[in-house]
């Protein structure tokens, strides 16, 4: 038996009845009434739908417990369709996940299979999320240039990084030409809390040069009971991969810089801090800027993924743009982050022996 207390309980079902609601409004275009909630204390099933004069949308007390909360939200989407299927579509009679059930999860992106038996389920999701053999192989590939670009010697170590990339560009062009479908998957990365400049900088990098689609959406911490924004990012389990460790990368390399121009310049107190950070992410922005142009010439052109697109937009259907904006509190520090942007070269990840994952630097 899980013990939790009757004020993170009842944080939990509020917490729930918000995603209900968000999700109502996305993806069902307010059809839907509220329905009665429950936390299941079954170690095995993940949640269940109980229609008629029960109206009850029943989610495991062990996956709110053990697992990000992004996996709640999943099942929790998977059980709303068999609300929707029966009470709005009417279909009563079908099986539970009969051709309406499978068309409703289709349209709108949502996980068909986020039901039944919790460990079943998250040994399926871990198989989708993790690299095929031959794509481990490009990632391995990327991962021994990038040892490469440890190099002391700059032109060397820039070089490397250019052929990790343009090795990246290539591998996507050909499942463009390839593959008649896409694997893709989405994962909540980073820390919940605030949306700062430079978080939303980094992003906007991810987005354009490492063939991802991301959005800031609201998470939620269950075990701090704390909300906050959190970035989602979209593609294939081996660019998510990439994805992810570069946001680390960045994120903590801009603090250990700072730190170091700190230091150099006995500067106490962070009051520049932002201004550097940006300056830094802008020049690196711009260098990437320059390898689509050196790619261009060699004919490499990446337009971008249309079945990413669309599995984008089944899942974010209504989006807004919101705009992060850096006021320069000293130039000399913009101008020196700018210029070790310009500079910044993506280290080698270090693989844990037995689980494969990438280390971070910190």
């Amino acid at each position: 038996m899980i013990t939790i207390n009757d004020k993170l309980k009842t944080a939990w079902l509020r917490q729930l009845h918000e995603d209900w609601k968000t999700a109502n409004f996305l993806y069902f275009h307010e059809a839907m009434r509220p329905p009665n909630y429950e936390m299941a204390y079954s170690g095995i099933t993940l949640g269940k739908w109980t229609g008629g004069c029960h109206r009850r949308l029943s989610i495991s007390m062990m996956l709110m417990n053990t697992y990000p909360w992004e996996y709640v939200q999943e099942v929790l989407y998977h059980e709303m369709v068999h609300q929707y299927v029966e009470e709005i579509l009417g279909i009563c009679g079908e099986l539970p996940h009969g051709e309406a059930f499978r068309r409703v999860c289709q349209e709108k992106g949502i996980d068909p299979a986020a039901t039944g038996d919790l460990h079943i389920w998250m040994e399926k999701r871990k198989n989708r999320c993790t690299v095929s053999s031959e794509n481990h192989q490009i990632l391995d590939k990327v991962h021994k240039l990038l040892a490469l670009a440890q190099s002391p010697n700059e032109h060397e170590a820039q070089t490397a990084m250019a052929k990790a990339h343009e090795l990246l560009l290539r591998h996507n062009l050909s499942l463009l030409d390839t593959q008649t479908k896409g694997n893709y998957i989405h994962k909540h990365i980073g820390e919940i809390g605030r949306r700062d400049p430079a978080k939303a900088t980094i992003s906007a990098i991810l987005t354009k040069y490492f063939f991802v689609e991301a959005i800031w959406v609201f998470g939620y911490d269950q075990h701090r009971n704390q909300r906050g924004r959190v970035l989602e990012i979209y593609g294939t389990p081996e660019n998510v991969e990439m994805a992810e460790y570069v946001y680390h990368y960045l994120h903590n390399v801009s603090e250990l810089l700072w730190t170091e121009y700190k230091e150099k310049n006995t500067i106490n107190g962070n009051r520049h801090r932002r201004t550097f950070i940006y300056g830094l992410l802008e020049g690196f922005y711009h260098k990437l800027e320059g390898r689509v142009q050196e790619n261009m010439s060699q004919k490499l052109v990446w337009k971008g993924d249309p079945r990413l697109k669309e599995y984008y937009y089944q899942r974010n259907p209504r989006r807004s743009r919101t705009f992060s904006r850096y006021s320069r509190t000293c130039l000399n520090a913009y101008n020196s982050g700018l210029s070790q942007g310009k500079k910044l070269i993506i280290r080698k990840g270090v693989r844990e022996r037995g689980s494969g994952e990438v280390k971070h630097l910190n």
